[in-house]
């Protein structure tokens, strides 16, 4: 997992795309860092996160990092309430799914916002896990959370999906490079 070498003790919010924290997959990021860091809790994508994008499966490795965190998890996800999404709820032994608040969803602060309000947090309290640059880690650091981005987690559905990842991935690289590893 990576850190940004200038992450501030509290976060603030701002108009930005750069990550917080990078990490190859859900699998490696090292909640127990987090945690020792002040984070309470973790917000995380389903779609190319924690599920694959293709399959909408969970990995049994993704079932085990978030088993094992020490930090509250809840699913965030435009997705409308279904069977499956409780499914995944299970699957990814989360405590909780925030969908959106009326009409607004991710990115949106307003998502953010009521998320941190009906679960008691603060901004700072929160990192949120995804794997797009836009919909998550430009959505989070506007509201004010900590942003986690990793590697997309299957494969791609369409040109669109593609070219999206594409710059992702060479974000990715790039951000790496001004990081530091921790572990």
């Amino acid at each position: 997992m990576f850190i940004r070498l200038d992450l501030p003790a509290i976060k603030r919010a701002k108009f930005s795309v750069s990550p917080d924290f990078i990490a190859p997959t859900v699998a490696s990021i090292e909640f127990k860092f987090l945690a020792a860091h002040g984070i309470k809790a973790c917000f995380i994508d389903l779609d190319g996160t924690s599920v694959s994008k293709a399959t909408h499966t969970v990995s049994p490795e993704i079932k085990q990092a978030l088993k094992q965190a020490d930090l509250p998890i809840y699913i965030a996800t435009n997705r409308p309430q279904n069977q499956e999404l409780k499914n995944l709820q299970q699957d990814l032994s989360a405590a909780g799914v925030i969908h959106p608040a009326g009409i607004y969803a991710k990115p949106t602060k307003r998502y953010y916002a009521s998320a941190l309000a009906v679960h008691n947090l603060e901004a700072h309290e929160v990192v949120m896990i995804g794997d797009r640059y836009l919909q998550d880690v430009f959505g989070a650091n506007r509201a004010g959370l900590y942003s986690l981005v990793v590697y997309k987690n299957g494969e791609t559905i369409g040109l669109l999906d593609q070219l999206l990842s594409r710059l992702e991935a060479w974000l990715t690289r790039i951000f790496t490079g001004r990081y530091r590893n921790i572990g």
